[in-house]
């Protein structure tokens, strides 16, 4: 068979797997992992039809970009036509264009063919971490087959070992800390407060629902154990401000620590040296770029990777219900107070013989109202309302006895008894538009879930619990993936949508989901779930042991799951109301954690269609 003209190339899409698949299997080559890297494919295409395909899997790494060749296929009876050269040569044009440092490949028949690129056989052990993990390396290809690579850029000198820069000296940035320790790896932690664990102090009275076992880093217990500390009991509940100062603080104490934090340093922003966000090629192979102000003055410092554990504490939502501030809410702002405060210990006279409105339906939400309820006992002059944005409130009492923390469920259970006793006045499905100053007062105007107006008068103060969101101008510069709408990690949106579920009980993940296509930058912490609302601490732990381990090039440690999380015992396909889109949080993937307990596994429900993220779910 004969082409008759020269094949046009163009880029495959998820609807072309079938035809590619067939290709493959036709020349017998490897297809497992193939349709998961379609964006890397090219295509040779002749009268509409799919004749030739290859591959190039790109894998970052600090030390640069590299790239797997596979999967060079040609239809049957149209070999020897060319065909195969024009894919290989344009693969290779397209990798130089894009600053790949190293192209590999594995093949069993056709060393001889690739040597004509350039391409040189070496030893398979000397396969970079990276490629170990690719799904030809864990078994897709045959054993016997050889390892060949095209240099396309050598690699310049290294001036020095450059620090990871971990931004944000809270319990996640520090777990971060402890494991570059253990691995030997030089560190610098900026954080912006004037102590560590800052944004826990400032909300140090309250109570965490999680008990020591979970507050804790494996880590950083290690590090602290040979100097006599002594670990909290396990089921224990603490307050936040005990975390900072049982174990923060002394482990930042510790020589290795201490030399490396600079506390009171803002990070303002992270680039490229020399590079803007549009700039390619050398771009993996420059220095992050931290700039920093401390003390009055601007400081920047260089680093080989960066790990971004900031947080979002300092961004809180507003009390407006589209995302913005409600009209009035800056100027009303000596009235508002965003987060959760000390009702009954050092902000009592704030709320003391007043009239008090808590906005949300999270668990600061919960903290606030409970809090505001004893100091009406002890007050009794001290009024309090709760206004909430959904119309139905199972989400927000929790799974109660179901709850695997039992804190937790026994704090949504106290917030449904103080609710079902009427000691407090109640918004359902409020949506609040505007707030005005009246005398000293506030008038707040807003819509009910049927669109009608509601006006809520003589309210003294506001507690605006609504949750936080990240600081994306950090990483302006830096190529970023974000979930379009969480402005979490690309990858967590499915697992963490509280369109679709509300479970606390996330699948696991590591480097690979909280990654950007920024080599070495990584999101971890609360920050790398965006505006979603289900984080705990020890899901951060997780996470930073599993990016430091990438860093550190042991892919083998990175990828090994290492975490098993309580369940709430509630989730979201129980509360769908109409109009609401629900969701499920079905079969786990098969990773090495126990089976959950109790809670959204496949028995109790089934998922339904949702709009645009219908299969995103946690399972």
């Amino acid at each position: 068979m004969l082409l008759n003209d020269t094949p046009s190339l163009r880029q495959a899409g998820a609807a072309d797997w079938p035809a590619i698949e067939a290709l493959l299997l036709a020349n017998k080559l490897p297809t497992e992992g193939a349709q998961a890297h379609l964006p890397t494919y090219l295509l040779a295409i002749s009268n509409g039809e799919v004749v030739g395909c290859a591959g190039a899997e790109v894998y970052g790494h600090v030390a640069g970009t590299i790239a797997l060749l596979r999967s060079v296929a040609i239809a049957p009876g149209l070999h020897k036509q060319g065909i195969g050269r024009l894919l290989v040569e344009r693969l290779l044009q397209e990798a130089r264009s894009r600053d790949i440092a190293a192209l590999y490949l594995l093949t069993v028949t056709a060393p001889e063919y690739f040597a004509q690129y350039g391409f040189k056989r070496i030893k398979i052990e000397e396969a970079p971490q990276a490629l170990k993990a690719s799904a030809e390396f864990q078994g897709a290809c045959p054993a016997c087959a050889a390892l060949m690579t095209l240099v396309l850029r050598e690699a310049p000198v290294a001036d020095g070992p450059l620090p990871v820069a971990v931004l944000g000296a809270g319990p996640v940035g520090l777990a971060a800390v402890a494991q570059l320790i253990e691995r030997g790896l030089p560190f610098v932690a900026l954080e912006a407060g004037a102590t560590v664990g800052a944004n826990l102090v400032d909300y140090g009275h309250v109570q965490l629902f999680s008990p020591w076992q979970f507050d804790v880093d494996p880590a950083m217990a290690r590090l602290l154990l040979p100097t006599g500390w002594t670990a909290p009991p396990a089921a224990e509940l603490p307050k936040a401000g005990e975390v900072v100062e049982r174990v923060l603080k002394p482990f930042a104490a510790l020589p290795q620590v201490a030399g490396a934090l600079k506390l009171g340093a803002r990070v303002v922003a992270v680039s490229r040296e020399g590079f803007d966000k549009v700039k390619s090629a050398g771009r993996d192979q420059a220095a992050f770029l931290i700039r920093y102000e401390q003390g009055g003055e601007v400081h920047e410092l260089r680093a080989r990777a960066v790990i971004d554990a900031t947080g979002t504490w300092n961004q809180p939502n507003p009390v407006g219900a589209n995302g913005l501030h409600a009209i009035g809410e800056t100027e009303a702002g000596a009235q508002i107070f965003y987060g959760i405060p000390d009702v009954t210990g050092a902000q009592r006279a704030r709320y003391e013989g007043r009239r008090t409105l808590v906005v949300g339906a999270g668990h600061s939400a919960a903290n606030a109202l409970l809090a505001l309820a004893e100091l009406a006992r002890q007050s009794p002059g001290t009024r309090l309302a709760w206004a909430v944005r959904t119309p139905t409130l199972q989400r927000v009492f929790g799974g109660g006895d179901a709850d695997a923390l039992p804190a937790r469920g026994a704090l949504g259970t106290s917030l449904r008894r103080l609710h079902d006793g009427g000691a407090l006045e109640f918004f359902a499905g409020l949506r609040i538009t505007r707030i005005e100053r009246v005398g000293g007062q506030l008038r707040l105007s807003g819509l009910d879930p049927k669109q009608q107006p509601v006006v809520v008068d003589g309210v003294d103060e506001i507690i605006c619990a609504t949750g936080q969101r990240p600081d994306l101008s950090l990483a302006s510069e830096l190529r970023v993936k974000l979930d379009p709408w969480l402005e979490s990690t690309e990858a967590l949106g499915p697992l963490i949508d509280p369109n679709l579920h509300s479970c606390g009980t996330v699948r696991p993940h590591g480097h690979r989901e909280l990654a950007h296509p920024e080599p070495g930058f990584y999101t971890v912490g609360v920050k790398s779930y965006g505006r979603a609302p289900t984080f705990l601490m020890a899901t951060g732990f997780e996470q930073a042991r599993s990016v430091v381990a990438a860093i550190a090039g042991d892919l083998t440690a990175a990828d090994r799951v290492e975490l098993e999380l309580p369940e709430t015992g509630v989730c979201s396909v129980n509360l769908a109301v109409e109009g609401e889109a629900s969701g499920c949080c079905g079969p786990a993937a098969v990773v090495a954690v126990a089976a959950p307990k109790s809670g959204c596994g496949p028995s109790s429900c089934a998922p339904k269609p949702a709009p645009e993220r219908a299969s995103r779910c946690c399972g």
